[in-house]
């Protein structure tokens, strides 16, 4: 895990952004500069729409559950069906934890190989995959609930606020993480 990695400028649920200690060990591409290179159109677009497809999965994962939460609890199991709220969550929170393990196993010690300097980065990024983890596996806990046909208004709210604070953690991490990676992706490919 990252030195002091629950100190509010390094917890992924507290940060504003990466660390400034990590900020001079990146590498020079400037965002700004991303979709114009001459190899945005490989990994690095690649990584960037999986991306998007996992901030828009969590964010509409909260907003259908927030909607569900003003149905009378008697129709809640319709709107669940007619949403196909719990087929989209299984997906995402699956593709979520496929898309850090390949990061964690694959990519980042490939990384670290061919950029030693960005191994502490690298190692918070790990760091926010253990928080992502953790905010993955309440809301499946959530969703299981309401599998078993456990629908009530405390396990829509509980279940709700998991799907705010995952969305939360993604967003900040994706965003941190694009920091780190994307610059390797369009030096290599």
């Amino acid at each position: 895990m990252f030195e002091g990695y629950h100190q509010p400028q390094h917890h992924v649920a507290m940060r504003d952004g990466l660390p400034v200690a990590l900020r001079p060990t990146l590498l020079e591409e400037a965002e700004s500069d991303w979709r114009n290179h001459p190899r945005y159109a490989g990994k690095a677009r690649f990584f960037m729409n999986i991306h998007r497809q996992l901030i828009d999965g969590s964010a509409q994962l909260a907003k259908a559950l927030e909607q569900l939460s003003d149905t009378p609890e008697s129709e809640v199991k319709d709107h669940l069906r007619s949403m196909n709220l719990l087929a989209g969550a299984d997906h995402l929170i699956n593709f979520a934890h496929r898309h850090h393990e390949i990061e964690d196993h694959g990519y980042f010690p490939q990384f670290i190989r061919l950029y030693p300097q960005l191994e502490r980065a690298l190692d918070l990024m790990d760091s926010d995959h253990d928080i992502l983890e953790t905010a993955l596996h309440g809301a499946e806990a959530g969703l299981r609930t309401l599998k078993q046909g456990e629908v009530n208004r405390d396990t829509l709210m509980a279940l709700h606020k998991d799907a705010k604070a995952l969305n939360k953690v993604l967003e900040r991490h994706i965003t941190d993480e694009e920091e780190v990676i994307i610059s390797i992706f369009l030096r290599h490919g």
